[in-house]
């Protein structure tokens, strides 16, 4: 959405402790909130620019997962959101556009973060361990888990997805691991320095 002329903030939303990372769909329609100091995931409705007559943004529900909610993951083509509940040791699915909780599933030691791949595979970082567990989302099961670092914090993909890269907070590096690889194994650890917690990947190459 485009930020007001004014620069100012243009709605704030309370009863949602914790709030951290926002997810907002593709089309703009809504904004999910996890509450990591609670137990919910706040939905916001967002105002469209073209409506006639105009709107504000309005919460539209608090939607109950599992504790400590600290993360979101949006599958690539839309439809369903992953939150980790890191107190919970479980993933919480959510249908975005029904603002549903479905399925909550027991997914390993403190998951803190996630991310869907383009065939869906959920990739769930769990911190206290040295573990990323794999998740299939069309069968509905898990389907195994990686031995990476000492506190996987974070994940990214490559541009291509052929490799998965995890921060090792806790060990101080950065596994890479083949996703086409059936084993799913990291092939390398790469040091990274102090407390890693986050991690992006360039969608681009320089000439």
């Amino acid at each position: 959405m485009p930020v007001p002329r004014s620069g100012r903030a243009r709605a704030a939303f309370g009863g949602c402790p914790g709030a951290a990372g926002v997810v907002i769909l593709p089309d703009s329609t809504k904004a999910f909130v996890p509450c990591s100091g609670g137990h919910q995931v706040m939905v916001i409705a967002l105002a469209q620019s073209d409506a006639h007559p105009a709107e504000p943004d309005r919460l539209e529900t608090l939607m109950d997962v599992g504790r400590a909610p600290v993360q979101l993951a949006l599958k690539p083509d839309g439809g369903e959101i992953f939150a980790s509940n890191s107190l919970s040791d479980s993933v919480s699915e959510i249908y975005d556009s029904s603002d549903e909780v479905g399925d909550t599933y027991l997914i390993g030691n403190q998951p803190v973060f996630g991310l869907v791949s383009r065939d869906n595979l959920l990739y769930v970082a769990n911190e206290h361990s040295q573990e990323v567990t794999v998740y299939s989302i069309d069968d509905g099961k898990r389907i195994g888990s990686i031995h990476v670092g000492d506190g996987p914090a974070a994940l990214a993909f490559s541009a291509a997805g052929h490799l998965l890269f995890v921060a090792d907070s806790r060990s101080g590096d950065v596994a890479v691991v083949r996703t086409a690889d059936l084993n799913r194994v990291a092939f390398t650890l790469l040091p990274a320095g102090r407390n890693p917690n986050a991690i992006v990947d360039k969608a681009f190459k320089l000439p």
